[in-house]
């Protein structure tokens, strides 16, 4: 397992994602995939209050499932937890719920459900454009000040809003946003294509602030729903209706034998390929891995050391 240097500590390039925990994904497989995931050396856990959340208000199932493994093991202490929160209602994605009593009543719901004190890192899950970058980050000081969470995340923000908000919290002495969450995979996409505009998907100008600025990210759906993986292994008509309206593109269906070859140079899975795509980046990138079966989790670990050359990486482009 590789790890990026985090404000005093280490993370792993693989982070587990907890998506569909206690509701798609049942409890003993989440419970199999986690024990696995932790043995494989990874020490990143990736949920959201809105993740197994039927309806607004709603517990998240993936946090309980989370919160019951912790309890039981004992392993807070060795784990590294990011959850987000003030997620927009499903039913008006356009509604923002960025306020402090929504955000402190998705804190605390999901601490209670996680079962612990604190959370590593909160994202706020979505940005509200409307609202001034520096009213969000004074509101979310007090998060860090009652010691609810050590760092301060933003998912599905762009860059420039990001930037704004740093700006402000570096001259007032505040707690900044460190590490951005976004959609990103060798496989292009677009909020467009995905069917949610109010989600970020990494493009070259984004791609370049990150560089430039050498900022964490994590990147969810890193594998593209599998796409290379089962075109590789010709099972195209296992693709879900989701991943071939998001991902199953002329253009990335054109790096299909350049995945297969780098696969069998290196003598690994496509699977670790596409992993070591990211975690290889110059930028300190984490891939956000989540599948549905047990073996999946297995095949994404199976190469989790594997650093690609610029060579390699610029090949897959």
């Amino acid at each position: 397992m590789k790890y990026i240097d985090f404000h005093h500590t280490h993370l792993s390039q693989i982070a587990l994602g907890c998506d569909h925990y206690g509701a798609a994904i049942s409890e003993a497989t989440a419970l199999k995939q986690l024990d696995i995931y932790v043995k494989g050396g990874g020490n990143l856990l990736d949920t959201a209050a809105i993740y197994g959340q039927d309806k607004a208000g709603e517990p998240s199932t993936s946090e309980q499932v989370i919160g019951r493994w912790l309890a039981a093991n004992g392993l807070r202490k060795k784990l590294y937890i990011a959850s987000k929160g003030c997620h927009p209602h499903k039913e008006d994605m356009h509604r923002s719920r960025i306020s402090e009593r929504e955000m402190l009543d998705d804190i605390s719901r999901s601490l209670d459900q996680l079962k612990t004190d604190y959370l590593d890192i909160w994202f706020f899950h979505r940005d509200n454009p409307a609202m001034g970058a520096d009213e969000i980050i004074d509101m979310a000081q007090s998060l860090v000040d009652q010691k609810l969470i050590r760092h301060l995340g933003a998912s599905n923000w762009r860059t420039k809003r990001i930037e704004e908000a740093n700006r402000w919290a570096t001259a007032r002495a505040k707690a900044p946003f460190v590490i951005s969450e976004i959609q990103w995979s060798l496989a292009h996409c677009t909020p467009e294509i995905w069917g949610d505009d109010t989600m970020v998907c990494m493009n070259e100008d984004e791609h370049a602030w990150y560089t430039e600025h050498d900022f964490p990210v994590m990147a969810f759906a890193p594998q593209a729903k599998g796409l290379f993986s089962k075109l590789i292994a010709g099972e195209e008509a296992s693709l879900s209706e989701t991943a071939r309206r998001r991902f199953l593109t002329e253009r990335n269906i054109a790096l299909v034998p350049e995945v297969r070859a780098l696969s069998e140079e290196l003598g690994v899975s496509p699977a670790a390929v596409i992993i070591a795509f990211l975690t290889s980046q110059k930028n300190p990138t984490i891939a956000i891995a989540g599948s549905s079966r047990v073996e999946q989790i297995t095949d994404t670990l199976s190469a989790s050391s594997l650093t690609l050359s610029e060579e390699q990486a610029a090949a897959l482009l």
